[in-house]
């Protein structure tokens, strides 16, 4: 009989001890998640970075392994016909926040279809007409802003919302978004579920 492995952990946020090999996944918008602590349903996400580094220095190899088959396999987009409404264009170029963001938007209810940046973006939002367009700022080949921008110029696209977010938060980042490059909104990074979900309900209901 295998002998069942613990990895008791305090909760950052309340204090109370809990098993990390049992509790569950957050649903933050970053890359590396953290998990639900079970007395206070608060996450560590936003913990200094020396409680997560030893969180991690500490964790059994289960904990390791348990970590990695979190993550979903490589999804494709369903074709135009077979979409739901209303619909998200996620456009993100980081594979673990692409991921999580998956998780979390689909674990809401809504339709979703993906890029991997802005130029694919683009070209889906043409093809898909997305009611919500959540993209990240700064990708190579076009970046979140001026696929925005163009979003906002094409007459067949012009009314879709597009939120654009990033780690790199500044008042003169959010100016430079909402007026300069047209987005309805800006987010800062790392987002967390409940963040994720006014935003989708201000936009989409």
């Amino acid at each position: 009989m295998t002998e069942k492995i613990e990895y008791q952990v305090t909760c950052y946020t309340c204090r109370a001890p809990f098993d990390a090999m049992e509790a569950s996944w957050c649903g933050c918008l970053f890359k590396d998640r953290s998990l639900v602590c079970p007395s206070c349903l608060k996450c560590f996400c936003k913990a200094p970075i020396a409680f997560k580094q030893n969180f991690w220095i500490e964790a059994p190899k289960e904990m390791w392994d348990r970590k990695l088959k979190a993550e979903p396999e490589t999804r494709v987009n369903l074709p135009l016909g077979e979409v739901g409404r209303p619909l998200v264009l996620l456009v993100e170029d980081e594979p673990d926040i692409r991921t999580v963001a998956i998780r979390a938007i689909e674990g809401l209810g809504y339709a979703l279809v993906v890029a991997k940046d802005g130029a694919e973006g683009l070209e889906l939002a043409r093809h898909y007409k997305p009611e919500l367009v959540l993209s990240d700022a700064f990708m190579p080949k076009m970046d979140g802003r001026e696929m925005c921008m163009r979003i906002k110029d094409e007459a067949d696209l012009a009314g879709t919302k597009v939120v654009v977010m990033t780690s790199m938060f500044t008042i003169a980042k959010k100016y430079e978004a909402l007026k300069d490059f047209r987005a309805d909104d800006f987010l800062a990074k790392p987002l967390d579920f409940t963040q994720l979900q006014e935003t989708l309900n201000k936009y989409l209901g």
